[in-house]
């Protein structure tokens, strides 16, 4: 590859580009083929008519008849069974895209670098390879064969491609191809093929390395397509990183399930502690009911309220130990809170607590409640 002196892109060389393409023209328009050229920088085929059209001999522009591409230039707009046909084996489809026609014989006329316009020659399976097409080459609008071996004289074709640089600035990229057999290379200053060189060794341009990849340094490098090859503690370090990741998860993952479950494991204890106390409030009740039914009649409130806790009543602890009164409930053994400090926890009540100063046996009347005005129960 050779660079030529950049080149800055004028204010006018781009106006005069937005003006011809502004200025194409539609199908059954006028054209004039005189104007059909080569652009300067990219040496594809310029015309009066837009992509999809080309410069028909009565000077007005018509539907294009082949295509070379499989998906050609401009035809966005268009669905794939919309398109110009591909050529048959044996034909090609010229620049301006009006009809496909035969190839060339070797010798004959071609366009700029379409290897496909030369006839291959019988034994095209030996001399094909990445830098030709069907062992034959368009150079210099010419057609020949890519078999020209060691020492021998050949023709080198170098056509100066226009790049742009990171500033917009543009350069000359030179592409240099020569009729040269597989393997070899056409030296510009003798013009005589040589041998491709190795990856390491000095070059001027990517053709002379069989990789075809010179390097900014002026030696042969890897080609584009080299397959990376990591050495072996790249797979291992990757391997650990995978097995360390999937255990942190795994383990992440069992902490917060077993947190979870013990939360849950509370709030259920609680819950059950909670209903069991209701269940003695309503067994309580419901005695206490059955005790005043059970009195004599013209019974006095004093010896009522006396009955429920006298020592000889139908109900004591001792004969139903399952019916607890309302107030002496049952604290559950641990209590839930958003922190795992045993601190946290103690301090962590159950909704379902013993009712302060209460008293389970007889009491005496006079009795009162801390904080509460009303003597008794």
């Amino acid at each position: 590859m050779l660079r030529g002196i950049s080149t800055p892109v004028t204010l006018v060389t781009a106006l005069g580009i937005t003006t011809l393409v502004a200025a194409k023209s539609a199908f059954g328009e006028a054209c004039d083929q005189s104007n059909t050229h080569l652009d300067g920088g990219s040496f594809q085929l310029v015309t009066d008519c837009n992509p999809t059209l080309y410069c028909a001999d009565n000077s007005t522009c018509a539907y294009k008849g082949c295509r070379r591409d499989t998906y050609p230039f401009g035809y966005n707009d268009y669905a794939y069974d919309q398109l110009p046909p591909l050529c048959p084996e044996g034909q090609f489809c010229p620049d301006e895209g009006d009809q496909c026609r035969p190839q060339v014989p070797i010798g004959q006329r071609c366009q700029k670098d379409r290897d496909d316009e030369c006839e291959r020659p019988p034994n095209y399976r030996d001399l094909a390879g990445y830098l030709n097409t069907n062992g034959t080459i368009c150079l210099s609008f010419t057609c020949y064969l890519a078999n020209v071996t060691l020492g021998q004289t050949c023709v080198n074709d170098n056509t100066p491609y226009t790049a742009y640089n990171d500033n917009g600035d543009a350069y000359a990229f030179i592409v240099s191809r020569d009729d040269c057999a597989n393997g070899l290379y056409c030296d510009a200053t003798e013009l005589r093929c040589m041998k491709n060189k190795a990856i390491g060794a000095t070059c001027s341009g990517n053709k002379e390395c069989l990789s075809y990849n010179c390097e900014a340094d002026g030696r042969c490098g890897k080609a584009a397509d080299a397959v990376i090859h990591p050495p072996a503690w790249q797979y291992v370090l990757i391997g650990l990183g995978i097995v360390v990741l999937i255990g942190g998860v795994m383990t992440g993952l069992w902490l917060m399930h077993r947190r979870t479950r013990k939360e849950n494991q509370i709030k259920l204890e609680q819950y059950y502690n909670e209903q069991i106390a209701y269940r003695q409030s309503i067994m309580s009740m419901s005695h206490a009911k059955n005790s005043l039914l059970s009195l004599p009649p013209n019974t006095t409130p004093d010896y009522a309220r006396q009955s429920l806790y006298r020592d000889d009543a139908a109900w004591s602890s001792a004969t139903d130990p399952s019916l607890i009164p309302p107030n002496m409930r049952r604290d559950s053994v641990s209590g839930w809170s958003d922190t795992d400090k045993p601190s946290d926890m103690a301090r962590a009540d159950s909704e379902v607590l013993l009712m302060p100063d209460q008293r389970y046996s007889d009491a005496p009347e006079s009795s009162r409640r801390p904080g509460n005005g009303r003597e008794g129960w």
